[in-house]
């Protein structure tokens, strides 16, 4: 009877238990991008292909009609949705700050975060292309790298699902996850500085420095911040 009562008050975690909050971010994230696929099937074609080949690439500059743009903003958000769901997955669980917090406020931290850095980088680019009267050259790396966001959201979000509801692949998926994360960084900061060299006549230095103050120094800071914990997982 004692042995009986002391297994009724014992309390196991379940390493494949999942929130239902975040089941349901999860779910609705996908049902977002069922509607992306549904109705903008062309423009993600379109937009997963320009990563390969120059030609979609133009083909996407020249054809940005009213639908376009609405597919665009549609696949900014699943991008900034996907993002925050992997800023989610660094920092629950792993940071003391984080632990004594509910599922709700990580994952309010989490788009929170995302959005406001995001927000930051595109205001900051703006006001940059004022400052130096490259108003036309910032136009263009936004485009350019906005559509390396697009497929690297559209990308990850399957890994994501697998690190998540998938318990045996989990430890395989979060090295995807960081091999595939590295690759698209190092691919757009090769884009943004061959864009700012070529079409904006950006000596290499600048353009260089413009790239690791803006782009390398925050992956560095969020990397240094979760790897400890990232390789635990």
């Amino acid at each position: 009877m004692n042995q009986f009562d002391n297994l009724n008050n014992t309390y196991l975690v379940r390493d494949d238990f999942i929130s239902p909050l975040v089941g349901m971010i999860y779910l609705l994230v996908f049902f977002v991008l069922v509607f992306i696929t549904y109705n903008f099937r062309s423009y993600t074609k379109t937009i997963l292909f320009s990563n390969f080949r120059v030609r979609y690439l133009l083909q996407k500059d020249s054809s940005e009609s009213n639908k376009n743009r609405k597919a665009g903003s549609w696949l900014t958000i699943f991008f900034l949705l996907v993002m925050s769901l992997l800023f989610y997955i660094l920092i629950s669980s792993r940071l003391i700050i984080i632990n004594a917090m509910t599922q709700g406020e990580k994952l309010l931290i989490s788009f929170g975060v995302v959005i406001l850095f995001f927000a930051f980088k595109y205001l900051f680019k703006i006001l940059l292309g004022k400052i130096f009267n490259k108003e036309s050259l910032t136009i263009l790396s936004l485009g350019h790298l906005s559509v390396r966001d697009k497929a690297f959201g559209l990308l990850l979000f399957p890994l994501l699902l697998l690190y998540t509801f998938c318990l045996p692949l989990k430890e395989t998926s979060i090295i995807l996850i960081f091999i595939f994360s590295c690759l698209y960084l190092i691919l757009k900061w090769i884009n943004g500085f061959l864009i700012g060299i070529k079409h904006g006549n950006i000596p290499c230095f600048y353009s260089f420095l413009y790239i690791c103050i803006l782009e390398i120094l925050p992956f560095a800071l969020v990397l240094r911040l979760v790897s400890k914990s990232t390789l635990n997982i």
